[in-house]
Formats: structure tokens, C-alpha cells, sequence
């Protein structure tokens, strides 16, 4: 006896006394518990307050009958086994206890043995009934969460059978769906029609198929839907059913979609990323490998675009590159008609690597000259003005090329290249331009690299040095002033100039580091030449563009002077035009910061740049340093020194002092002089000295300083 068994509640509804009490003992011997009840509305009571498993139910009761017992509990949904017990042995009798929801039926006179075995194979049958709608439940409910539903094909009869989760995928159920193969096809997306049928056509020839397609929901919905596939055969090999599962993957799909645009697409242009790019790139190269065929990387740059950004704001810098995204991508975004990205990786495109960096790889490359056409004319469209928040912005882009495989045989030594080859233009300083790699850049940026290790080698040990040019009054014969400049004295190279290393410097992010160092060591020379008792002069400092720039510039400089007790009237400042000028809101603030602290300030380079008569009045400049290419046509001979004159004659009417930088001849001293430029810096009176021989002539004179020094000295 199993466990079910044994605890078995059993309900014996008859109105025989004697057969109810047969029964009940018989059954009780047997091991179950056992309820009784006279009939029927007592045995509907009973069953109430018991909750019995079985009933055996008498069929001829007065009041209400077994069937109709029977009846009204089915009713109530009561779905434990009912046996009826009965003397009625025609056929229309049995049927009606059936029609009425009987499990099964005894005829009197009761076989008590029998009846025991009865009983127990009704138990173990609802049992066995109980658990398989336990498991219906239970797998229908777990395919409602996972979205799936069921089918079967009946490929003689083409009778469908669908799971109402099935149907429900649709958004529909079994009466709407309608019958057959056709009622599925109608209702899939046209697109994917053609290879659903041929799946199916492959399972009824006994292949098992997995298959994603989309279908087209009651509710206009396009979903995304898994389907598998399996052939059942007959004993002859034959397929005669199709079992198969659907399953709605909208959500999965969605997911894989976003995680995909997340791993391979730029959020704010929407265009391929680097990983994608590089990805796409690599396949083209096997592809032109295998054809012997050739392939053009360009690697593109917007032009100035950090000034946009400090100037408008990443909000409004970042719309412009959407802008300069859309132009660009525009034929080259590889998307497919209904706007959509497409599934290969390996389709041309145009793609943003970073920040204003956008790249583009042409397969088939014909030549330098083509692809240079066809970038130039890319760079021409794209490059119109563009019109942000009232302003009219004038944008241009420059590109460095690189071409498999002469350059490189894969995407990572090709795409180096090319961004080799752009900053080749970017260290010259040009705009709007193309560049194409060339083999003495990889040298040169193994050489950079080489430097970079170097120069950070020489801020930590110590190896940089000043010296001293001297700044000579040739009316008075003498010394007024000096300019600090740095060396680098190399362990093996030797002294290097500033002309080799500034720039890098710059790129690397040290200068400012470096202008410091300037600063703090040309103040410490200052301050031991006055103690020595050497007369002292004022020494200039030079700034780059970058401390120019820094918020903690002025208590810096103050600390520095205060650090070392020098007054600030022997340090002079100088700065070029440009970096006066690339944003002259912050440099009215600075300036009138350092005039505060009485500094004074020199344009270095001057008449190079913009020059403008309304910055130095707005700047307040002190100094203006003529720069030496204007000096060199004061030779006195065929040239005109014009911009010389009207460089003096502007500073005079500006109330400001002149510097001569380059001074190498007699002659173009004599003309800086007699055209009132009397304080000159060059070869001509002396080189760049080291502390100690600067010191020297501060005091004992500079020799040939007072050659052209006037008679009324």
C-alpha cells in the first residue's frame, strides 16, 4: 500500500444501513479512514466537513440521487475520485453515471475483496492524474514567465495544435489564430517569410531545426521569436508530427542590441567606435590581401576643436561634433536603408576613435593621389560653417593617410600610421591639410620617445641649466637688462637648445614644470648676485601659453619672489602674441593681476602675430621685442626697414619700452639706433652666457657693449 493509500479518507454515501455498514468495514479493514452518510444532501454535508479522496456513492438514494449527487459535485469542482455503487446494469445507466462525473462503477452485489482493489487503483489513478495536471501547471506557467508556448503538426491532416501561450505570443488565442500551416505563415514578418518555410520543409524531411525570426503581433507589434523544431517518425522512418516551442526573445534581442551599440558604437555621433572600427578595418585587410588588393586608412582631425571647447563649452562643443559627425558620416556610416546599423562588422564606414578624432578606411584603394582627392573633397563638404547658439563657427580638419600594406599589414600598425602622420602636421602647426605617413616618422617619434625618457630623466636629476643674454643700451654703453634661458646639458648629447626640447615638453605637459623651475632659479641667481654686491638688473622670464593659462599663475609668481626676497621689478615677464590672445577676457584678469604685483610684461616675437594696436592698448603691455626677421632688413642696404619703424613709432606713441632681438651686425645696430630702438640683444654684443660669466659682466662691464654709445654719455 502506498503512502497515499494509507492515509486515504473515504466517504460512503448509501441509504442501505446494512450495505453502508458492510462497506465501511470492509474498507476500514483494509486501512482507510472512512466517513459515512445516509444520502445525498447529507453526503454533499459530509463531504464538506471530511474532505474525503474517494466516495463510493450508492446511485438509488431517496432525495436527491447518486447521479445528481455526482452532478452537483462536479459542480463545485470537486475532482476526487466518485465510484459509484449500483444494481443498474443497462448500458444507459452506465453512461449517465459517467455523464454525471463518475470515475468509475461497482455493481451490486458488492465483491468486498474486490472492492478494496477497486478502490486503491482509483486512488493510484487520481494520484497519477493529480501529478500530470501538477506538471501542466507547472510547465504552462513556467512558459508564460520564459514567454514560451507549444505546438504539434499533424502532417497527414495539417492539423496544428497550439498551447493557448502559444497564441498568447501573438496576442491572440486558439478561436482567433485559425487552423493550419497558413494561420503561422500570415503571421510572420515578410521579411523572414521564405526561410520559416524552407525550415519547415527541411523538419518534415526529418531535420530538427533552431531558428530566430520575427512575427507580427494582433496588436501590430513586431517580435522577435525563437523557434525549435523537432520530427517525430513512425516505425517506417516516416515524419508524421512536428513537435516545436516558441519563444518571445524581444526583451533578449533588445538587450543584445543595446549592449552591442554600448561595445561598438560612439553614444553622442552614433557612429562606429574604435573597437568596431578596428574590427571592420581588419577584416578588410584580409579581404584586399586575398585579392592582392590595396587599402587606404584616414585618420581625421577637427582642426582647433579644444578651442571651440573652451570657448562655447563641452555642451555646445559636443553638438558641433554631432554636426561634423552627420557631414562626415554621409555615405560612409554603413547603415542600411531602413536606417539601421547593419550586422557585419566589415561593411565601410566612418567611424569617431576619440575625442575629435574620426576615421575611414577605402578599400580598393587605386592610389595616393585618389584617395587624396577624394579625402580633400570629404574635408571640403563637411567643413562648411557651423551655427551654434547664434554664433557662426569656421571649422576645417586635417588628415593623416596610411595605406596597406605599404605602411602596415594590420589595422593597429596602420591605424598608428596614420595617426603618425597626423601628428607630423600638428607639430608644424598646420591646419587643413593632408598628410601621408612616411617611413622617417616612425624614426622620429622613436626618437621623440627616446627624448620623452630623457627629459623626464633630466627633470629628476637636476641636468637643466641658465644662461644669460645680456640686454645692452647702446646709447649709454651697458648692460640694462638680461633674458633667462634654459639649457639642457645632456649626459652624452651634450648642451641642447630650448628649440629641441620646449616643443615636447609641451606635448608631454611639463613645461609649465619646467617654467617654474625658470623662474625660481633666475630669482635665486637674483637674489646671490645682490648679495654678492653685483649691481643687478632685471631679468626676463619667459611663460608659455600653458602657465599663461593657469589659475594659481599669480601665487605662484608671488611666492617664488617672496621665497626669495626679490622685488618685483627685476623680474620681466614675456609671453607671445598667441598666447595674449587665445582668450583675452582671462588675459585682461591676468595681467591686471600682474601689475598689481608690479610686474612688468614683454610681447616676445613681436609683429609675428596679430600685431593689433587694440590689444596693446587693452593689455596695458610695458615691453614690445621686435622680432629678429624684421631686424634683419635694418642692414642698410637694399632693404627697408619699414616695420621696424612703424613697430618704434607705434610703442613711442604707446608710451612703451623696445627690445631688438637679434642684433648680429653693426649695421642693423646703427640703423635700431638711429631710428630710437637703443636696446638691442644679440650676437652682436653677446651669446647666451653661463650665471657665472653673466655675474661677471654685470660687474665689471660687457666688453664692446659702449661702441655705439652716444657722445653726450
Amino acid at each position: 500500500m502506498t503512502e497515499i493509500e494509507r492515509s486515504a479518507r473515504l466517504l460512503v454515501v448509501d441509504d442501505d444501513d446494512v450495505t453502508r455498514m458492510l462497506a465501511c468495514a470492509a474498507l476500514e479493514e483494509a486501512g482507510f479512514q472512512v466517513a459515512e452518510a445516509a444520502d445525498g444532501e447529507a453526503g454533499l454535508t459530509r463531504f464538506g466537513e471530511f474532505h474525503p479522496d474517494l466516495i463510493l456513492l450508492d446511485v438509488l438514494m431517496p432525495g436527491i440521487d447518486g447521479f445528481e449527487t455526482c452532478r452537483r459535485l462536479r459542480q463545485q469542482g470537486v475532482r476526487v475520485p466518485v465510484i459509484m455503487l449500483t444494481g443498474l446494469e443497462d448500458s444507459a445507466s452506465i453512461e449517465l453515471a459517467y455523464d454525471s462525473g463518475a470515475t468509475d462503477f461497482i455493481p451490486k452485489p458488492i465483491n468486498w475483496t474486490l472492492l478494496r482493489h477497486r478502490v486503491r487503483y482509483a486512488l493510484r489513478a487520481a494520484e497519477a492524474v493529480d501529478g500530470l495536471l501538477r506538471s501542466e501547471r507547472n510547465l504552462s506557467a513556467a512558459q508564460e514567465i520564459a514567454r514560451i508556448g507549444s505546438w504539434e503538426w499533424d502532417l497527414s491532416t495539417d492539423r496544428f495544435h497550439r498551447s493557448d501561450n502559444y497564441c498568447a505570443l501573438f496576442g491572440e488565442d486558439a478561436a482567433s489564430f485559425g487552423k493550419g500551416l497558413s494561420a503561422l505563415i500570415e503571421r510572420v514578418h515578410p521579411g523572414d517569410r521564405e526561410r520559416v518555410c524552407k525550415s519547415l520543409d527541411s523538419v518534415c524531411d526529418g531535420q530538427r531545426y533552431a531558428l530566430e525570426y520575427r512575427i507580427l503581433r494582433a496588436d501590430g507589434q513586431v517580435c522577435t521569436a525563437h523557434e525549435m523544431a523537432v520530427p517525430l517518425s513512425d516505425a517506417n522512418g516516416r515524419v508524421v508530427q512536428v513537435q516545436g516551442t516558441l519563444q518571445d526573445i524581444s526583451d533578449r534581442v533588445a538587450a543584445e542590441q543595446r549592449i552591442r551599440q554600448l561595445a561598438y558604437f560612439d553614444d553622442l555621433t552614433g557612429l562606429p567606435n574604435r573597437v568596431h572600427f578596428r574590427e571592420a578595418l581588419q577584416s578588410a585587410l584580409l579581404r584586399e590581401q586575398a585579392r592582392g588588393g590595396h587599402c587606404a586608412v584616414v585618420l581625421i582631425n577637427v582642426d582647433r576643436f579644444k578651442r571651440i571647447n573652451e570657448t562655447l563649452g563641452q555642451d555646445a562643443a559636443d553638438r558641433v561634433l554631432q554636426v561634423l559627425a552627420l557631414r562626415l558620416g554621409a555615405g560612409h556610416a554603413g547603415t542600411t536603408e531602413d536606417g539601421v546599423a547593419p550586422d557585419r562588422l566589415d561593411a565601410p564606414r566612418m567611424a569617431r576613435i576619440n575625442a575629435d578624432n574620426f576615421a575611414l578606411f577605402v578599400e580598393g584603394a587605386s592610389g595616393r593621389a585618389a584617395v587624396e582627392a577624394e579625402v580633400q573633397s570629404l574635408l571640403s563638404r563637411a567643413g562648411s560653417a557651423v551655427h551654434m547658439d547664434g554664433q557662426t563657427l569656421n571649422v576645417s580638419f586635417s588628415a593623416g593617410l596610411a595605406f596597406y600594406p605599404k605602411h602596415g599589414d594590420t589595422a593597429d600598425t596602420l591605424l598608428k600610421s596614420a595617426e603618425m602622420a597626423l601628428g607630423a602636421l600638428r607639430r608644424l602647426g598646420e591646419h587643413d591639410a593632408i598628410q601621408c605617413y612616411t617611413e622617417q616618422m616612425k624614426v622620429d617619434a622613436m626618437s621623440r620617445l627616446s627624448m620623452e625618457s630623457a627629459l623626464r630623466e633630466a627633470i629628476d636629476k637636476d641636468q637643466f641649466v641658465l644662461v644669460y643674454q645680456p640686454k645692452v643700451d647702446a646709447d649709454r654703453g651697458r648692460i640694462v637688462g638680461g633674458e633667462a634661458l634654459v639649457r639642457w646639458h645632456h649626459p652624452t648629447e651634450g648642451v641642447i637648445g630650448p628649440v629641441a626640447f620646449i616643443p615636447l615638453l609641451e606635448e608631454m605637459g611639463l613645461i609649465g614644470h619646467l617654467g617654474q623651475w625658470v623662474l625660481n632659479q633666475a630669482c635665486d641667481d637674483l637674489s646671490r648676485w645682490r648679495a654678492a654686491g653685483v649691481p643687478v638688473v632685471p631679468i626676463a622670464v619667459n611663460l608659455s601659453a600653458i602657465q599663461f593659462g593657469r589659475q594659481d599663475l599669480l601665487d605662484s609668481i608671488r611666492d617664488t619672489l617672496d621665497a626669495h626676497e626679490v622685488g618685483a621689478d627685476m623680474i620681466e615677464l614675456e609671453v607671445t602674441e598667441s598666447a595674449l590672445m587665445r582668450d583675452t577676457h582671462a588675459t585682461a584678469e591676468v595681467l591686471h593681476g600682474l601689475h598689481g604685483l608690479g610686474l612688468s610684461l614683454a610681447v616676445d616675437d613681436f609683429g609675428t602675430g596679430y600685431s593689433s594696436l587694440a590689444y596693446l592698448k587693452r593689455f596695458a603691455v610695458d615691453t614690445l621685442k621686435i622680432d629678429r626677421s624684421f631686424v634683419q632688413d635694418c642692414d642698410g642696404g637694399n632693404h627697408d626697414p619699414a616695420i621696424v619703424r612703424a613697430i618704434i613709432a607705434m610703442a613711442r606713441s604707446l608710451g612703451m619700452g623696445l627690445v631688438a632681438e637679434g642684433v648680429e651686425t653693426e649695421a642693423q645696430a646703427r640703423v635700431l639706433q638711429a631710428h630710437g630702438c637703443p636696446v638691442m640683444q644679440g650676437y652682436l654684443f653677446a651669446r647666451p652666457m653661463s650665471e657665472v660669466d653673466f655675474r661677471t659682466a654685470l660687474r665689471d662691464g660687457l666688453p664692446g657693449a659702449d661702441r655705439f654709445r652716444r657722445a653726450a654719455e
